[in-house]
């Protein structure tokens, strides 16, 4: 995660708002630092690990009594960050399964340019062809966001709904998966142009 992304996403209007405002300095400073620590160790670290390096005391109680840290078994977890890392996943996932594909379409282009050369009669139809595809794909490419972006819509959509945000926030990626897995085209196999507006009809339907 450190190399992949060595920043975590920062809201300074839910830090603002959020209620680790309402503790000391000194506690805020501590949890920051916690925070900076958890993520560059892929947001995996024992408790024993956390008091050895933080050590145990009064302020770091304090954010496992509000439940700023949470404790996992012999882990400890962070929401916020945790969130965001399997967002990150599943785009590093979607980006591998983009790079295969964009392999596939490399191996497919050798083979149409070497058949090519083999029967030059067929060439002009062929470029035709990959060029309808590309301007085809291109097009759709205008309308389809990433995850991060989709989700932080549908975050700034809810947020006076944070409680209904964390419910349906599953749902939605795995709406967004589907649709994208499909070629950006919903349930009823029909293109989808705005995205936006799609979201939140699909909104309507997860209670």
């Amino acid at each position: 995660m450190a190399k992949d992304l060595p920043y975590f996403k920062f809201f300074c209007s839910e830090w603002n708002d959020g209620d680790i405002t309402l503790e000391t300095y000194k506690i805020q400073g501590l949890f920051i630092n916690i925070c900076s620590y958890y993520w560059s160790k892929e947001c995996n670290v024992s408790f024993d690990k956390l008091i050895k390096r933080f050590k145990f005391s009064e302020e770091i109680d304090v954010l496992f009594a509000e439940k700023l840290i949470k404790r996992k078994g012999n882990y400890v977890s962070i929401s916020f960050l945790d969130e965001q890392k399997e967002e990150r996943d599943l785009i590093s996932k979607k980006n591998s399964l983009a790079g295969k594909k964009s392999a596939e379409k490399r191996r497919l282009n050798k083979e149409i340019q070497r058949k090519s050369n083999e029967n030059p009669t067929s060439v002009e139809i062929t470029f035709n062809e990959k060029s309808t595809i590309k301007r085809r794909e291109e097009k759709k490419r205008k309308y389809i966001p990433d995850l991060e972006v989709f989700m932080v819509y549908l975050k700034d959509y809810l947020k006076e709904e944070p409680e209904r945000y964390s419910k349906v926030r599953q749902r939605m990626i795995d709406t967004y998966n589907a649709w994208f897995e499909n070629d950006w085209k919903d349930g009823n196999d029909k293109n989808i142009k705005n995205w936006k507006t799609k979201a939140i009809m699909q909104l309507r339907y997860i209670k």
